[in-house]
């Protein structure tokens, strides 16, 4: 049985396992400006945040010579071609698959522009385990805020049967928006030291998550 008639989930980090491109596409863009790489994922994880725009400020840009528009859309026709080689992880879907046979409505909402993510949720062929994949309306990646709440409002669904499940602070900040519980998973795009300070259930895999929500 479970504790929650929706569950929300975020993609990247969380569903889609895109770590390790990530690092790849930002050392690209850091490279070609003389900046200094990021030498590994822990390091990624302890600078990565929201607003995007604020994590590009941390690796050294200061958008004076170029906007951060000309940076993000650098990122996003990089992404675009590198995403095939991200993953989402058998874990992943076998959670989807079992919480999509418990009965629950699974739902994506994510940062991502809208195209872009249908297309990558379809191209991993999980599509079939969502009622709804929400993304944003431009590829600078602001806030998801605003999608999650229009959501709720629309389908008439109570905090107390909704679960956000994400990877990053902005995840909890998205889930107090709505008023739901969240679980924040620390094996994406922040650490758990970082994460810790979200006030947020912290799991360290999917697996975990499971017992939370199955009763």
């Amino acid at each position: 049985m479970l504790r929650y008639k929706y569950i929300i989930w975020d993609w990247n980090g969380t569903l889609l396992d895109d770590v390790d491109i990530n690092i790849e596409i930002i050392n690209t863009l850091l490279s070609e400006r003389g900046l200094p790489l990021i030498d590994s994922a822990e390091k990624y994880r302890s600078l990565f945040t929201f607003p995007i725009q604020n994590f590009y400020k941390e690796l050294g840009f200061t958008f004076k010579d170029e906007p951060f528009e000309t940076v993000a859309r650098q990122y996003a026709f990089m992404y675009d071609e590198k995403y095939p080689f991200a993953s989402v992880s058998y874990e992943a879907e076998g959670l989807l698959r079992r919480f999509r046979d418990a009965g629950a409505e699974q739902i994506i909402v994510s940062a991502t522009e809208q195209d872009f993510l249908t297309r990558q949720v379809t191209y991993f062929e999980i599509e079939q385990y969502f009622t709804d994949i929400l993304g944003t309306s431009d590829i600078y990646v602001k806030s998801k805020v605003s999608v999650a709440e229009k959501w709720m409002q629309e389908n008439g669904a109570s905090p107390d049967e909704v679960l956000f499940i994400g990877d990053t602070v902005h995840d909890k900040e998205v889930a107090d928006s709505i008023g739901c519980e969240c679980i924040l998973v620390a094996k994406g795009h922040q650490s758990r030291e970082i994460l810790s300070f979200s006030g947020a259930v912290i799991a360290d895999n999917l697996s975990d998550i499971q017992k939370a929500v199955i009763i």
